[in-house]
Parts: structure tokens; sequence; C-alpha cells
């Protein structure tokens, strides 16, 4: 008796290892002798072999690609008119059905959140894909789009930093920034600046190289993602406490010229003050520093900075978060897909460690999502561009949201240029430039509403 247990228990222990080896049942069939095909989207055939394509097929010779263009959606739009990219962009991979889904961040949380995707969850558990060597926070981001589920991974993300040029630091004893500063603090430490030169000699504390006014405010108001929409974009909320707090800082820094802003004959990089030693801090992306390394070397009107980054400004509410953080290209494996497997190989393969160490070369202005492989530019430590987690929900803060229409943003963003000058040039305060715009806003806002859902109507 006790021997049939003995061998009961050994058949069992065999049958055990054996599943073991054997692995669970693959949640996606593998491919046959290594061959598939994949219809994936891209701007062109050529970009996408030199980006992705050449590089898979090294790894993957066997898999052929079918590469469809969205330069269609322009080339169908030659007459110059005005036309929804969202919109046709559902158009046109609706008719060409693609294996592999490139999507901007608004089209992916749509797309997620109708059942057009392929969650990605249950092969990435089986198949132990590292999701830990990516920049803290970006899957959560992720995944939030698509209601807690994974339907898409990014191979790069963008976000700014604040470059500072350490000689005019030094040169002028002033304590250099640090990380996870506010924008008070920065206007505060770009104040130590203002008094140094005038004319065309001014020395800035801080430079904001494009726009105006409005682009300032925007800065601040963006780190802070605060909405000028309510979540149905029916209502402004420009008339609040941190609109107010944003817009008073914003215009009292620009008159007292701790953010100095270009002027018409300031629109060239060679005049740009930064390049000319003639600012002390400025937020950009990566391509930056490829621009302070090249753009000495063939322009002489331009200086050698001698530079450093930390952390673009903060939220004091939430200063281990950034609201700056943006992905341009999420992909994904269509829902409908018969390709699944060879779709799932190809968007593993350029999220992986393989793709993010040859991206990390090159400073496109796109960050590899994963960390490990992009350690440091010239000399300097990139760790300021992976030190704050993306703000969850914050993508449609500052004046801008891609869900109210047009037609609204072309008449009060002139409107809200005119009232924050007004603010600057003392001739209104915070609170009645606020109220103006409050005013007008809300009714310009509802006059674009009505018009689009006739719009809609008529398109039915």
């Amino acid at each position: 008796m006790a021997s049939k247990w003995k061998i009961g228990v050994l058949l069992l222990t065999v049958v055990a290892l054996m599943s073991g080896c054997l692995g669970e049942k693959p949640v996606l069939e593998q491919l046959e002798e290594g061959k598939g095909k994949i219809k994936v989207v891209s701007y062109n055939e050529e970009s996408f072999y030199s980006e992705y394509g050449n590089y898979f097929n090294i790894k993957y010779p066997d898999i052929e690609f079918e590469v469809v263009s969205y330069q269609e959606l322009y080339a169908n739009n030659q007459d110059g008119e005005p036309f929804d990219y969202d919109e046709e962009m559902e158009k046109f991979i609706e008719k060409n059905k693609p294996d592999v889904l490139l999507l901007n961040d608004k089209l992916f949380e749509k797309y997620a959140q109708s059942g057009k995707l392929y969650g990605l969850d249950q092969i990435i558990s089986q198949e132990k894909f590292d999701l830990e060597g990516y920049m803290p926070g970006l899957i959560d981001m992720i995944r939030s789009k698509g209601n807690g589920t994974l339907y898409g991974l990014a191979p790069s993300f963008y976000t700014n930093v604040l470059y500072y040029n350490r000689d005019l630091f030094k040169e002028h004893n002033v304590e250099p920034p640090s990380n996870k500063m506010s924008w008070q603090e920065i206007i505060d430490l770009s104040k130590r600046f203002t008094s140094i030169g005038s004319g065309d000699n001014q020395v800035y504390g801080y430079y904001q190289p494009y726009g105006d006014i409005r682009s300032a405010v925007n800065q601040i108001v963006s780190s802070s993602a605060l909405n000028l929409f309510d979540t149905k974009g029916e209502k402004l909320l420009i008339n609040s406490d941190g609109w107010k707090k944003a817009i008073k800082m914003a215009t009292d820094a620009v008159r007292d010229k701790s953010i100095g802003i270009p002027s018409s004959e300031q629109r060239s990089m060679s005049d740009d003050p930064f390049f000319q030693g003639k600012a002390a801090m400025v937020t950009e992306g990566t391509w930056f520093a490829q621009q302070l390394r090249d753009r000495p070397r063939y322009d002489k009107k331009v200086k050698e900075i001698n530079w450093d980054i930390v952390t673009a400004p903060i939220d004091p509410s939430s200063p281990d978060e950034s609201s700056n953080v943006g992905l341009s290209d999420i992909y994904g494996v269509a829902a409908d897909s018969p390709n699944k497997r060879a779709a799932w190989e190809f968007v593993k393969f350029i999220n992986g460690p393989e793709m993010a160490k040859a991206s990390a070369r090159s400073m496109t202005g796109r960050i590899p999502t994963r960390k490990d492989y992009f350690k440091e530019i010239d000399g300097r430590s990139t760790e300021p561009f992976y030190l704050l987690k993306p703000k969850l929900g914050a993508s449609s803060s500052g004046f801008w949201n891609s869900k109210i229409p047009e037609k609204f943003h072309e008449g009060f963003m002139p409107l809200v240029n005119t009232s924050l000058q007004a603010v600057v040039d003392n001739k209104k305060t915070v609170d009645e430039a606020v109220a103006e715009l409050e005013t007008k806003g809300q009714q310009m806002l509802n006059k674009a509403n009505e018009e689009q859902k006739a719009k809609s109507k008529d398109k039915k």
C-alpha cells in the first residue's frame, strides 16, 4: 500500500514538473516558423523603416510589413481648409484596418475605452515583459486612459527641463537653480539678474524664447494642471483663485522683466538671449541641448554656453509630479487584428531595451521611456527628465483643450492677449481682466458649442 502511495506521489511530481517545463498555454499562438505579416500605420514608409522596421527585421527577418502612410490625410486636404485631424484619422484607420495602431494621446484614450484595442496585461504577465524599467508613473498614465487596463505602450515621451547658464550664475554670485523649484522660486531667482545691463545688453534671469504674455501664463497654469473648462467643456473656469494667482504672477513678472519675452527682433535663434549668454534660465526639451552643442559650430552670432539642467518648475502642492509629461506616439494592437501575435512582437520590440538603447543616441526631442539607457547629454545627467512622475489627468490643462471647438480658440485667444497686456500696462486689475474674460469668453464658448452641435447634426 505504501509503495503504491509513493508511486502516486512520484507520478504527480513528474506531471507537475512536466507542466512547469511545458509552461502554460500561450495567450497568443506562436508564429509558425517565425513568419508573419503586419499592417502598420506610419507617416511614410521610408521613415518607418529607418526608425523601426529595419531594426525589427534584423531580429525577425521573416515578418513582412505593409506600411500605410497617413500622409494621404494631408494629400486629401490640399485646398488648405481646416479639418479635424482626429476625425480624419479615425476614418483612415477604419478604411485600412492596420494590425498595429499608432495613436496620439487623445485618440488612444478613445480607442482604449471603446474596445478597439487588444488588452496587453495577460501577454505582458505571461512573457514577463519588463515594465519596471519605465519612467516612474508612465505606465500608470497609459493605464489611466484605458480605465486601468494597459492597451498600449509608448517608446518615448516628451517633457521640458530648466536649462541654466552656469557661468552667469557664478559671475554674479547667484546660487544656481535646483530640482523641484516652484515658479515663484524661479521668478524670485530671476529677479537677481534684472538690474544687470540694459537695452541690447540686458541680462535676463528667466527668458521665454517664444510666445507672449499668454504663453507665460500658460506655463504657470499648466504646471499646476489648472483647467480652463469644466469636464463637459461647457463652462469657463478662469474666474478662480488659481487662475488669478497665475495671471498675477506672470503679468507682474513680465512687467518687471523677471520673465523676459521676445521682441519682434528676437524671433530667430541667433538673437535668442540664452544663446548670446544674456539669459540665465530657459525652459526647453532635449532638442535644445543639441542646439547648444551644434549651433556655435556654424553660427558665429551664437556663443558656446556652459550649461546644465534641473527639473522644470513644479506645483508646490505636488512637488514630485509634472503636468508637462506628454506622449505623442502610443502603439497598440487592434482588437480585431487577425495577426495579433506578429503585431505584439512588433509593439514589444519597439518598446524593449534594444530600441531604447538605439534611440538614446539621438536628441530629437523625444526621450526614451526606459530610463536606464539615457543617462547623460554631453556629460550632463539626464535625471531631471525622469525625476518627476506624470500628473494623471493633466493633459488638458492650460488655455488649450483639443475637445473644445477651434472656433472658440480663434476668438478667445486674441481677447486673452489684449486683457493680459492691459494688466501688464496697469490699465486693468487682474480681477477686472478675469471678469471680462469670463463674461465674453463664456458667450464665445456657448456659441462655438452650438455651432459644433449643429454641424454634427448636419453630418448625420
